[in-house]
């Protein structure tokens, strides 16, 4: 699933939990609409989890295997919604930040070195495009300068995530009901990064590069 939905889900929980203290009715249904950009990224996931296990498959020294398995595992195990962002940004911050030996590591073939890095720029790319202009001031806590913060229910330290269960699939709408809805969170403001344009602009060249 694409981050911004994923994170939607993380505030669409602190809102409800929120409600839930107070003894009334949070949000039904998440605010964020499903856009193509959001399969396009998907799409690129599905990729990038593929040449991994495409590679597990190649080895064949049993602890190479298991290393190698626990990698896979800790990125693309299940999770709470959080856990899942978590672990997505972890992948598309690590050419920039653990540098090319810990990757040469995960895809030892350096054309699929190469796309991963232009896949995960990409999502980088469209995802601090996007939080960079939502300004978010969140430094660990829930403040008066966060979307989120309510001046009556601050007394909170817990995650929203704590206690639930995998969440990387409920992004539908649900039916309309008599509860009065608010939005969770607003929608994209600046164009998307992530179009069919730049997906088939990495797909062709890894594909020019065989």
């Amino acid at each position: 699933m694409a981050v911004e939905l994923l994170r939607c889900q993380v505030q669409h929980l602190y809102v409800e939990q929120a409600a839930r203290r107070k003894g009334k009715h949070g949000p039904v249904m998440l605010s964020m609409k499903r856009e193509v950009y959001h399969d396009l990224e998907a799409l690129l996931w599905v990729l990038v989890y593929a040449m991994m296990i495409h590679h597990y498959n190649s080895l064949t020294h049993e602890s190479d295997r298991n290393d190698y398995k626990a990698k896979i595992d800790h990125h693309f195990g299940h999770g709470s919604a959080g856990t899942i962002v978590e672990k997505r940004q972890a992948l598309y911050i690590a050419h920039s930040r653990v540098g090319q030996n810990r990757i040469s590591q995960w895809f030892p073939d350096p054309k699929e070195r190469n796309f991963f890095i232009a896949c995960m720029s990409l999502i980088a790319e469209h995802d601090r495009e996007e939080v960079e202009r939502k300004n978010f001031a969140f430094n660990g806590k829930i403040t008066s300068r966060t979307l989120l913060w309510d001046a009556s229910d601050d007394d909170s330290d817990s995650s929203p995530d704590e206690g639930a269960g995998d969440q990387s699939g409920t992004y539908g709408q649900g039916k309309d009901t008599s509860v009065v809805q608010k939005s969770v969170v607003t929608i994209r403001k600046s164009p998307p990064v992530i179009t069919y344009e730049s997906v088939a602009a990495i797909l062709k060249e890894s594909i020019d590069e065989l």
